[in-house]
């Protein structure tokens, strides 16, 4: 790397973070500490930057530092950047994607700033637009359900002229143009279950899931995984639940009944979206007087509070912290890009992991 390259590494560092440390930037760059320390000298001596113990500052901090306010306290380093950030709900799935965006954005010296749509279409569509109005410098969204073609959304986001991911959503190639996404695999989670419960002797196994954006993915990868079952012995229960009711009994009467069919079609083994209806499910199991895993099996498919059921669930955990954490850095990386600079979209697809627990293997 000629020297040229590496100032403008640093100083676009800099610009990102604020700041940046000698050993760090010299491994990720590749040449030697000694190397780096040179070009930072030679930097400073332009007044590009401030020299610091084990690094260096931008000169915008460097000015900030050194104003204290009252109480002899060092001014926060502005943020480089702004980036929004729209979500379905704050208050199941999406705390723990909203908590690894914000430890990316602390990391790249950016503001995060959320926004909860509650599953409307009209109220992501108002968030968003108030955003991008706001002056955000790129923008995360987790539409509440497939984007539609030629919707006002799709139509608004192409047009935006920020960078926009996607998070936990995709597109049909067709209408995706050049929106970019990360999200979850979700055929390969339901292929992780299925293998596992296949393993443990299983060859007739039930999904059960509520009406979400996950499904789709959730069917394929089922279908792929039974059909690599022995199939004279494979058996597939696919069951598709209602909305969930609030303040009656709906929801456990309907996974009786979801119970009674895989009793009597000789199902040994259920996986269930949602941590909530594969715990209630489980119980049922149990009050049949079926032993659990060794007459039936229960995996949950979330893995938010899947480990404190009756008996712990064994649960496909989706990787809610790199997903947030992964979306923001592909903004910033985005922004660090010179104004209309040619890019191939990237869409990113994470695994999810299977976490093992008593709800389908058998104890000694």
């Amino acid at each position: 790397m000629t020297a040229a390259a590496r100032h403008d590494a640093i100083l676009r560092e800099l610009e990102l973070r604020g700041s940046l440390t000698s050993a760090v930037l010299a491994a990720r760059l590749g040449v030697t500490p000694m190397t780096l320390w040179r070009d930072l000298v030679a930097l400073e001596q332009r007044g590009l930057l401030a020299r610091v113990h084990g690094g260096a500052i931008s000169l915008a901090v460097a000015q900030q530092q050194s104003r204290e306010d009252g109480s002899g306290a060092r001014a926060r380093p502005r943020p480089v950047a702004t980036i929004g950030m729209i979500v379905p709900t704050t208050q199941y799935y999406f705390p723990e994607v909203i908590r690894g965006a914000s430890q990316a954005a602390h990391e790249s010296n950016c503001r995060l700033v959320v926004g909860a749509t509650n599953y409307s279409s009209q109220e992501e569509f108002r968030q968003a637009e108030r955003l991008i109005a706001s002056g955000v410098d790129a923008l995360m969204i987790t539409p509440h359900d497939t984007i539609a073609g030629s919707s006002p959304l799709q139509r608004m986001l192409e047009e935006a002229g920020i960078p926009i991911v996607m998070v936990e959503r995709s597109v049909e190639d067709h209408l995706a143009g050049r929106l970019e996404w990360v999200r979850t695999d979700h055929a390969h989670g339901a292929e992780v279950a299925v293998r596992h419960l296949a393993q443990q002797g299983h060859r007739a196994i039930a999904l059960a899931a509520r009406p979400s954006a996950t499904v789709a993915g959730l069917d394929a990868g089922f279908r792929r995984a039974m059909a690599a079952i022995e199939p004279a012995s494979a058996f597939a229960l696919r069951r598709d639940l209602s909305h969930p009711q609030i303040g009656d009994n709906a929801n456990i009467a309907e996974l009786d009944e979801l119970l009674d069919e895989c009793v009597a079609q000789g199902i040994t083994a259920a996986i269930l979206l949602g941590d909530a209806d594969a715990m209630a499910f489980l119980d049922l199991v149990l009050e049949r007087g079926l032993r659990v895993p060794e007459d039936f099996a229960v995996v949950a498919y979330d893995d938010e509070v899947a480990a404190f059921a009756t008996v712990p669930l064994t649960a496909v955990a989706p990787p809610k912290h790199e997903l947030g954490h992964a979306a923001l850095r592909l903004c910033v990386d985005r922004l660090k890009q010179p104004a209309g600079a040619a890019h191939t979209p990237v869409r990113m697809a994470l695994l999810p992991a299977l976490v093992v627990r008593e709800s389908s293997v058998r104890t000694a």
